[in-house]
């Protein structure tokens, strides 16, 4: 058989020729996936989102250190964070904002605010500055410290 030179050369072409087809195909979906993920995301274009339909902006506008959770009652880490964020609101709500955005539901934020896994909590100044992020769980003795809030000090 190697002594037949056209029979090695066609299955090399063979060959090339599906790598070929196998990359371009690759190259395709890969297009069809990012078009399709930058639809899925990008707000619809005849709705005008504005500082006063932007839930975190308003919480902002409070003046007090704030955390916002972007995450979604269909991941399992937002879930377990809800009631960290809830004792937080209770104990420290007359000094600092809680927010839980479900970023299903308000596909908007996930770009508005670059979040790239669920959960992530942004954290802000009281003038409304981001000052950190983290992504995943976190400790409500963590998210005060970020804040610059002592866990010791809590609202009457």
């Amino acid at each position: 058989m190697s002594g037949v030179p056209g029979i090695t050369h066609g299955v090399s072409a063979h060959r090339r020729g599906s790598v070929a087809a196998v990359l371009g195909l690759a190259v395709v979906a890969g297009v069809i996936s990012y078009v399709l993920i930058e639809h899925a995301t990008a707000p619809a274009p005849e709705v005008q989102y504005s500082a006063e339909a932007d839930e975190v902006q308003q919480t902002l506008r409070l003046g007090k250190p704030a955390v916002v959770e972007f995450g979604a009652n269909a991941c399992a880490s937002c879930r377990e964070m809800k009631p960290i964020l809830e004792a937080l609101q209770r104990e420290h709500g007359e000094r600092i904002s809680v927010l839980n955005i479900d970023i299903l539901k308000t596909r908007s934020y996930i770009s508005r605010y670059k979040i790239q896994l669920m959960p992530t909590q942004v954290f802000f100044d009281a003038q409304g500055r981001e000052i950190g992020r983290n992504m995943g769980k976190v400790s409500a003795g963590e998210i005060l410290a970020r804040l610059g809030i002592s866990s010791l000090e809590r609202t009457p």
